[in-house]
């Protein structure tokens, strides 16, 4: 295990890292602040822009319904309001929200935020990225790679996504 962790190190894995450290002793009352800025005019081709205000509403709503009730009916609360409206629930969200769900060690919970957002953005290399990262934290290393993989395969610049995939195939192997 300790060869596994240096070799994620090397890999530059600061989410997982953290995400195996045991948590704090700080009653968590809301989860942690967002790593990934979302941007007024954030527009890619083909999506329209969200703003900030109406995403930062949805995920303070989706963070309150997780606080009180867990990530089933969080997940619920998502899907009802990215039905409604796409644009109030950007890629960012769930991706956030799985990473927070990390850094609190709660890997199960992150894989089921990272899959309802491969289910919302199934195009998107970053979204497997993400499940790469949660299925590698709880251990699952062939998942990881898969998941990985998926993100080199929709784009090509996802390094990170290729390394780790080709470190875990190695590491598979022997």
């Amino acid at each position: 295990m300790k060869r596994w962790l240096i070799l994620c190190s090397a890999l530059a894995l600061p989410p997982i890292l953290a995400a195996q450290q045991p948590p704090d002793s700080t009653p968590r009352t809301q989860p942690a602040a967002s790593s990934t800025p979302t941007s007024s005019s954030t527009a890619t081709a083909g999506v329209a822009p969200v703003t900030t205000e109406a995403a930062d509403l949805v995920k303070a709503r989706i963070a309150r319904v997780l606080r009180a009730r867990g990530i089933n009916p969080a997940l619920a609360e998502y899907w009802r309001l990215h039905d409604a409206d796409s644009t109030s629930t950007p890629e960012s969200l769930l991706n956030d929200l799985g990473y927070d769900l990390l850094k609190q060690s709660r890997v199960d919970d992150a894989i089921r935020a990272f899959r309802a957002n491969i289910a919302a953005y199934p195009e998107s290399p970053r979204v497997y990225e993400a499940i790469g990262d949660a299925y590698l934290a709880g251990g699952h290393r062939t998942a990881a790679r898969d998941g990985y993989r998926r993100a080199a395969e929709l784009d090509s610049t996802m390094t990170r996504s290729r390394r780790l995939a080709d470190s875990l195939n190695a590491h598979l192997r022997h």
